[in-house]
């Protein structure tokens, strides 16, 4: 069946394919905001950084028990090593062979508490490097965490302009769509669903808006001539012709 639309239709149906293109222009920004983009890596930076900073916290945690561990033992050994030297020094040992005993009991705790100190120092070199990996990662994350917390913001102030932006364009379509038949709208619509978008294009000049298309001359003169309904030759977008 033939659809009928005089001028005033096809103006409201250009406006209707007006607000409908912004409506989409503001749905696909809205779907690809840049912050929103840097907002995800930055936060996908933060969880890298917080299971980074546990690692390095449990491998601290590592460190702190075997630095304890250490300077525990080397202080129950200054503590032996001071009771044996006390006997070897008091003169209450006076029998050669227990004497040089104790005399290598000593030498013995001696070399065992150098080698422990020497484990030691390697450890606290570990604990020293792994408390500047943990301050470093922190001060990474902090500023990783006020970068997130500004492009938040800034996705929340664009989102909420997209939104009210949409509402009036929405408000407005349905408004202008309000004038133009059910017929009319039907077949715009299942040439806008296959026509990227674009069902209806004004004709300027010679050419097509919808696809930038130049027509013959006399096909524009034939379109001027009849007018009402009319679809372009070349991409079948409804065409309206001022």
């Amino acid at each position: 069946m033939p659809v009928d639309a005089d001028q005033d239709a096809l103006k409201n149906l250009l406006e209707v394919q007006a607000e409908d293109s912004e409506i989409q222009r503001l749905t696909q920004r809205r779907a690809a905001l840049p912050e929103a983009a840097r907002l995800a890596e930055v936060n996908s930076q933060l969880e890298e950084l917080d299971a980074d900073l546990e690692i390095a916290r449990k491998q601290l945690e590592k460190i702190t028990r075997e630095q304890n561990r250490l300077e525990g033992e080397i202080e129950l050994l200054a503590q032996k090593t001071g009771r044996e030297e006390g006997r070897l020094f008091s003169g209450a040992v006076s029998n050669p062979k227990e004497l040089s005993a104790l005399q290598e009991e000593v030498a013995s705790l001696k070399r065992r508490s150098g080698s422990l100190e020497d484990e030691l120092l390697e450890v606290m070199v570990h604990r020293d490097s792994s408390n500047e990996t943990i301050q470093s990662l922190e001060a990474e994350r902090s500023s990783a965490a006020q970068t997130a917390e500004e492009l938040a913001a800034q996705v929340t102030e664009v989102t909420s302009e997209i939104e009210t932006s949409l509402a009036q364009h929405s408000a407005r379509r349905e408004e202008v769509a309000a004038a133009v038949s059910a017929d009319l709208l039907k077949l715009y619509e299942g040439l806008r669903d296959s026509k990227q978008g674009i069902g209806a294009a004004a004709l300027v000049g010679d050419t097509c808006q919808g696809c930038h298309t130049a027509l013959p001359s006399r096909e524009v003169e034939r379109l001027r001539a009849e007018k009402g309904l009319q679809r372009c030759d070349n991409c079948r977008r409804i065409l309206v012709v001022a």
